[in-house]
């Protein structure tokens, strides 16, 4: 029986010291993710930073280009350059946006031959539309006289024989 009190000795040892590593790993854990969660929030801080500064920046941008747009010094000349291109471009697209709006709002119910005849004329294209009435219908025809029995159908033509390879052969022409 001394034997078996040693085994049981040495399994209880055995049992303590993997409760023991267990723990170790669920603390090691514990702390890792932890630390992933601060970094976590920590990317997500300097994300916000970021974007605070991008809206600086602009803002800056803007206020420099308020003052100094007429006469800008030689290294932020392109980019007010570019910025007064792209002002007038926009107010461009704004003027034509404007005037579609007012086509818009002056055309009440156009039917179609007033849009084809404005169309033809903007385009320099000269095209006649045709309607034709529909004509009137028909009286109806009289009765056919009744079909006479028509003659009994050939016999279907026998299917087509195997070939070696397990398919059927295409029938014969038909002349």
């Amino acid at each position: 029986m001394a034997g078996f009190n040693d085994f049981l000795t040495k399994a209880g040892a055995i049992a303590s010291k993997a409760a023991d590593k267990a723990k170790d790993l669920a603390g090691t854990a514990a702390v890792k993710t932890k630390q992933y969660s601060r970094i976590a929030k920590l990317n997500m801080d300097i994300s916000g930073q970021k974007d605070d500064m991008k809206k600086a920046y602009a803002e800056l941008g803007k206020i420099y280009y308020e003052a100094h747009h007429d006469a800008p010094d030689e290294t932020c000349a392109p980019l007010c350059q570019q910025i007064d291109e792209a002002a007038a471009a926009i107010a461009s697209m704004e003027e034509e946006i404007a005037k579609i709006k007012a086509e818009m709002e002056t055309v009440e119910d156009a039917d179609l031959e007033d849009v084809v005849d404005a169309t033809e004329t903007e385009a320099g294209v000269e095209v006649e539309i045709q309607v034709e009435e529909p004509a009137a219908p028909e009286a109806p025809a009289e009765p056919a006289a009744p079909a006479e029995p028509a003659e009994p159908a050939a016999p279907a033509e026998p299917a087509a024989p195997e070939t070696p390879e397990g398919t059927r052969e295409d029938p014969p022409a038909w002349n």
